[in-house]
C-alpha cells in the first residue's frame, strides 16, 4: 500500500506539473495575429476585404493597410469582437472594404501590415472580378424597359425612386410598379439602409392602392444591379415590384415616399482605431405620381370581360365519337393579363351535349416586369344525339385588348362528329354492365345485426377483466 501510494503521489505531481506548463503557455498561445483575405472570386458590386484578426489582445495603434491595385479603398471599415470568454481572451476581427474598379483577374502580391509593433505577412492571392449577380439581368435594350427612368435627384446624387410602366391604362389592365433606390459610386460604403425592417412595411400600404388587384413579386433579399441613368453609373436596389390591375375608372394616386438612410462622415482627423465615423440619418424622398385610369369602350360585358393579351390553345381526345361515349376536351387561355382573376367561361345550353363542370389549372410566370401565363379548363362531355356539332357554338371566351384598343374573341377550331341511333336504355345499361354492379347478383342478402359489433366489445372487455384478476391473484400469492 505504501508503494502504491508513492506511485499516486508521482503521477499527480506529473498532471501538476503539465497543467503548470499548459497554463504558462495559454497566454502565449492566445495571442495570435493572423491577415484573413476574402474569397476569391466575388462579383463586381460585392466588396473584396482584407481582415485582421487579433485572439488575446486588442488594437492598440492604427494599422496601414495596403493600396491593391485594380481596387479603390473604400472610407468604410469595421470591428468586430467576435469572441469573449471572461476578462482575458477576446478575438478582435478589423476589416477594410475595397472596391473594384472594373471586372476581370487582379493579382494580389505579398505584402504586411504591422500590428501592435508586429509585422505581419500576407502570401497574396488572385481575385476573379465577374459580373453582377442580380435576379434580374442588366436592362441595357430601351425596348425591354417601358419607361425610362426619371432622375429625381441632382447629377451625381443617391435618390428614391417610384417606378410605373405606364402614365395610361384602361381598367383591369396591368401596371408595373416598382420602388428602387438608387446609389452613385461616390457614396458606395458612406450610406447604409436603416431599421430596414421596421420602414418597408409602411412604405408597402403607402404604394398600395385600394382600387387595384394587386400581384406582389416575393423578394427573400434584395441584391443590387448596376444601370446608367444619363451616362451616369448607379448601383440599383429593387425595394418593391408589383403588377396592379385596377377594378375600376379610378385614377391611381402615389404618394411620395420617404426612406432614412444612414449616412457615414469621417473626419479629417480620424484615425482607424477611434473610429470616429460620424454616423447621421440622411432622408431620401421619391416624387409622388398619377397615373389614369379609362373605362373600357362600350361594350355589354365590359363590367366583366378580361383585359389582357390572349391566344387559345386547345386539346380535343378525338374528334370522332360515338352517343354516350365521354370525349375529353381541354382549352387553355395563354397570355399577359390577370391570369388569377380570369372567370371560368360560361357555356352555351346545348341539349345534345351534356358538359360536366371543368378541372382548372393555373400556371403564372413573373418576369421582365410582366405577368404572363395560363389558365386551363378541362371538360368532359356526353354526346346525347347523334350530329355534327362545332365547338365554337359551345364556348367563346371574350376579352379586351388594351394595345389594339379593342374587343375580341376566342373561338373552338373543332368539330365534333358524333354517330348512333339514341337508346333511352343505353345508358343505364352500360351502368349495369359495370363490375360494380355484378356483385349484386353473388353477394349474399340475408340481414345482418348492427349490434354485433357491441357485442363482440362486451366480450372482449369481460376477458380483459378476468385475465387482469387472474395477474393479480397469483401476485399476491406469490408474494
Amino acid at each position: 500500500m505504501p508503494f502504491a501510494g508513492f506511485i499516486t503521489l508521482f503521477v499527480f505531481k506529473k498532471i501538476i506539473l503539465f497543467l503548470g506548463i499548459w497554463m504558462g503557455l495559454l497566454p502565449v498561445y492566445g495571442q495570435q495575429i493572423s491577415i484573413e483575405l476574402g474569397p476569391s472570386k466575388i462579383p463586381i458590386e460585392t466588396y473584396f476585404t482584407v481582415s485582421i484578426r487579433l485572439k488575446g489582445q486588442t488594437l492598440q495603434d492604427a494599422p496601414l493597410f495596403p493600396d491593391l491595385e485594380g481596387f479603390q479603398k473604400s472610407s468604410r471599415f469595421s470591428k468586430k469582437i467576435t469572441l469573449k470568454t471572461g476578462n482575458n481572451l477576446v478575438e478582435e476581427v478589423h476589416t477594410q472594404n475595397y472596391a473594384a474598379l472594373n471586372e476581370g483577374t487582379f493579382t494580389i502580391k505579398p505584402f504586411t501590415i504591422t500590428v501592435n509593433g508586429q509585422v505581419v505577412k500576407s502570401p497574396g492571392t488572385t481575385i476573379q472580378v465577374g459580373p453582377v449577380t442580380a435576379n434580374n439581368p442588366i436592362i441595357e435594350n430601351p425596348q425591354t424597359q417601358p419607361l425610362k427612368t426619371e432622375f429625381t435627384g441632382k447629377s451625381g446624387q443617391s435618390f428614391l425612386n417610384l417606378e410605373v410602366s405606364k402614365k395610361e391604362i384602361y381598367t383591369g389592365e396591368g401596371l408595373h410598379v416598382a420602388l428602387y433606390f438608387y446609389l452613385t459610386a461616390a457614396e458606395n460604403g458612406q450610406l447604409e439602409f436603416y431599421n430596414f425592417l421596421q420602414q418597408l412595411p409602411e412604405l408597402f400600404k403607402q404604394i398600395k392602392q385600394p382600387t387595384c388587384w394587386e400581384e406582389v413579386w416575393e423578394q427573400t433579399e434584395i441584391l443590387p444591379d448596376t444601370v446608367m441613368v444619363k451616362d451616369e453609373k448607379y448601383i440599383r436596389f429593387k425595394l418593391y415590384e408589383a403588377i396592379n390591375y385596377p377594378l375600376n375608372a379610378v385614377d391611381l394616386e402615389f404618394p411620395a415616399l420617404n426612406l432614412k438612410m444612414l449616412q457615414y462622415t469621417v473626419p479629417k482627423d480620424a484615425t482607424f482605431a477611434e473610429e470616429k465615423r460620424q454616423p447621421e440619418i440622411k432622408e431620401f424622398q421619391s416624387v409622388a405620381k398619377t397615373v389614369r385610369v379609362k373605362a373600357l369602350p362600350p361594350h355589354p360585358l365590359r363590367e366583366t370581360v378580361p383585359v389582357g393579351r390572349y391566344r387559345l390553345d386547345e386539346l380535343l381526345e378525338r374528334t370522332r365519337t360515338s352517343i354516350n361515349r365521354t370525349v375529353n376536351y381541354s382549352f387553355a387561355v395563354i397570355g399577359e393579363g390577370n391570369i388569377g382573376a380570369l372567370p371560368t367561361p360560361t357555356l352555351q345550353n346545348l341539349p345534345a351535349l351534356e358538359v360536366y363542370p371543368p378541372q382548372v389549372k393555373e400556371n403564372l410566370l413573373r418576369q421582365q416586369q410582366r405577368i404572363s401565363g395560363s389558365k386551363r379548363f378541362a371538360y368532359s362531355i356526353v354526346p346525347k344525339m347523334p350530329g355534327q356539332y362545332p365547338l365554337r357554338q359551345l364556348l367563346h371566351f371574350i376579352y379586351f385588348d388594351p394595345e389594339r384598343e379593342r374587343y375580341d374573341t376566342l373561338t373552338s377550331r373543332f368539330t365534333l362528329q358524333v354517330s348512333g341511333t339514341v337508346d333511352r336504355d343505353a345508358a343505364i345499361g352500360a351502368v349495369v354492365s359495370d363490375d360494380f354492379y355484378k356483385l349484386i347478383q353473388t353477394e349474399d342478402n340475408n340481414l345482418v345485426s348492427m349490434h354485433n359489433f357491441e357485442k363482440l366489445k362486451l366480450y372482449t372487455n369481460l376477458i380483459v377483466l378476468l385475465l387482469l384478476a387472474i395477474s393479480i391473484f397469483i401476485f399476491f400469492r406469490k408474494t
